[in-house]
């Protein structure tokens, strides 16, 4: 196990998740100039008819630092998303259990995205039950920290996984399609899966 440097995602992918069950620590870059178009705002869910990618709208401008980055509310994003994830996911065998636990980080209109992504990790983490040490970076440094790992902009949507030894797609019962659709949000996994989500990513995990 390694100590990993990297960004805080929203709702993650299972592939980000693989390298946060892979580390010992993980330090969040949280000084470097936000970059659109990521995983740091967006995530994907599996509808009936398709993937989905949620976004969320925020206030920046080029040389705003992620820390700094704010939530735009004056969209009706959070109904749309918390709508998409219940028609997703209502059917699926753990929604009763953990739906609650998500809605209420989005109720609370954090007005920082790092706000909401630290807290919906936080959730993930423990429903997954994993203990991993976290720390944020206290200034921006282009070269890696210390004795830490660097996957800063390293999963990103726009480059496929399978160019990454990190994530091996493991199947798992899905509500849609009849095709397996790979390495979406990590609520996929814990709505369809609970308590053998742990045990499906560690099984798609390639050592780091």
């Amino acid at each position: 196990m390694k100590n990993l440097l990297i960004e805080p995602h929203y709702l993650g992918c299972i592939e980000y998740f693989c390298l946060l069950r892979s580390s010992k620590k993980t330090v969040f870059e949280i000084h470097e100039n936000f970059q659109k178009q990521t995983y740091k705002n967006r995530t994907y869910v599996l509808g009936s008819n398709r993937t989905v990618s949620l976004n969320i709208p925020l206030k920046y401008s080029n040389r705003t630092v992620f820390k700094d980055v704010k939530v735009d509310y004056s969209q009706r994003w959070v109904k749309d998303h918390w709508g998409a994830i219940y028609s997703s996911y209502g059917k699926a065998p753990f929604f009763e259990f953990f739906a609650q636990d998500f809605k209420k980080i989005w109720d609370q209109k954090n007005e920082f995205l790092l706000d909401l992504n630290i807290k919906f990790m936080t959730l993930c983490l423990k429903l997954l039950k994993l203990n991993i040490e976290i720390d944020f970076t206290e200034s921006y440094e282009k070269d890696t920290i210390g004795e830490l790992t660097d996957f800063r902009n390293h999963v990103h949507p726009k480059i496929d996984f399978s160019d990454r030894n990190i994530y091996r797609p493991i199947t798992y019962s899905q509500l849609f399609g009849n095709s397996f659709v790979a390495n979406l949000s990590i609520i996929d996994l814990i709505m369809c899966e609970g308590p053998r989500a742990d045990e499906l990513l560690s099984a798609s995990s390639w050592e780091i």
